[in-house]
């Protein structure tokens, strides 16, 4: 019987367990392990990024918009009420004139740019969804991220999902299915190297804060509402400043585009202040695979606080935390490995306020 998934699909089915072991998974499109930290289930295994159908690719060349390009990784919406989906893959802005409207703006499923190493000489890398969210993570955590090679078979390699977030100085290659070792802990992300190739590329600007707030109602917006924190764009060309703040979409009707479309400096919804930094937080802890039913609301049983897990130990879900107000130790509720973000609530409320309001 003939396969019904092309080259690019991940085929992933659970292998036997270790005797004393967790859930293991393989893909055999890939020969990758699609495994994430705690024995869960990636959606798309840890090769996939190497292999995707040439019809689902955007043949970019920067070259052809001197009015600059932006790339970005579309991250999952933190809260998500639209009757439109959500966007995944590769987000892109391009201009053909500086001043002038955006003649591109799409996202694709993977983004083949073209590279000139010199006046001769170009090349076409590919950027795909696991290789645009990796690179949000350890940009986001702040880590040194550089461009390796597998030493036997010449592949880039991709760390993504906790490898993404942990250094490291052994790595699986996804071709070979070979260790290599580094001297150094350091996560290796080939979008590093096209950032480096891209002579063209100017040094990114500052971003600007949003100015403006908005003060809305979920009802305002039948169609639903979508929101983000701003991510600072993969790759730039342009001249233009990015903007920092709080993004929403907000729909009268679907099938058409956002009546809402924009980025705020504060953002009310039905009488709820959204705190960007939990927001900020949670949609990169979100991104990630193995943290998937580990983020939690944990109040202190001491002091009622809230409790806000930030930096290293926001990605690390433990059973001890620690309350910042009162310096209480307590474990979570069941002693499940969670991290703590009250944005958890936040969303919650909102959802509550929504089915409320109809």
């Amino acid at each position: 019987m003939t396969s019904s998934f092309s080259s690019d699909d991940c085929h992933i089915l659970a292998v036997p367990k270790p005797r004393a072991g967790k859930s293991r998974y393989w893909c055999f499109s890939h020969d990758a392990s699609a495994t994430a930290r705690f024995g869960g289930r990636m959606p798309r295994c840890e090769g996939a990024y190497r292999t995707i159908a040439h019809y689902r690719r955007f043949c970019l060349d920067p070259d052809d918009f001197s009015g600059g390009v932006a790339i970005w990784g579309a991250v999952e919406p933190v809260y998500n009420t639209a009757v439109e989906p959500a966007e995944r893959g590769i987000h892109v802005h391009a201009r053909k004139r500086a001043r002038g409207k955006k003649d591109i703006d799409e996202t694709f499923d993977a983004v083949e740019l073209t590279v000139r190493r010199d006046l001769f000489n170009q090349e076409r890398v590919l950027i795909t969804a696991e290789t645009a969210v990796a690179y949000y993570i350890s940009r986001f955590l702040g880590r040194v991220i550089v461009g390796l090679f597998c030493p036997n078979c010449g592949t880039p390699h991709l760390d993504s999902d906790w490898f993404a977030v942990k250094p490291h100085r052994v790595h699986l290659c996804h071709g070979c299915n070979k260790l290599f070792q580094e001297e150094q802990k350091r996560v290796s992300n080939p979008l590093e190297m096209v950032r480096h190739q891209l002579s063209a590329i100017r040094p990114a600007a500052k971003p600007t804060r949003a100015k403006g707030s908005i003060d809305i109602s979920q009802s305002d917006y039948p169609a639903g509402l979508q929101i983000w924190a701003s991510n600072p764009a993969l790759l730039l060309t342009s001249p233009r400043s990015e903007q920092e703040g709080i993004h929403v979409h907000g729909w009268i009707k679907p099938g058409v585009k956002p009546k809402l479309d924009g980025t705020f400096d504060s953002v009310r919804i039905d009488g709820i202040e959204l705190n960007e930094a939990q927001l900020r937080l949670y949609m990169a802890q979100n991104a990630l695979v193995y943290m998937k039913g580990k983020i939690a609301c944990l109040e202190c049983p001491s002091c009622g606080e809230e409790l806000f897990e930030q930096g290293e130990a926001a990605f690390r879900p433990k059973v001890e935390h620690k309350c910042g107000t009162c310096g209480m130790a307590f474990a979570s509720p069941g002693r499940r490995k969670v991290v703590s973000n009250p944005f958890v609530a936040t969303i919650k409320a909102l959802k509550a306020t929504k089915r409320k309001k109809g």
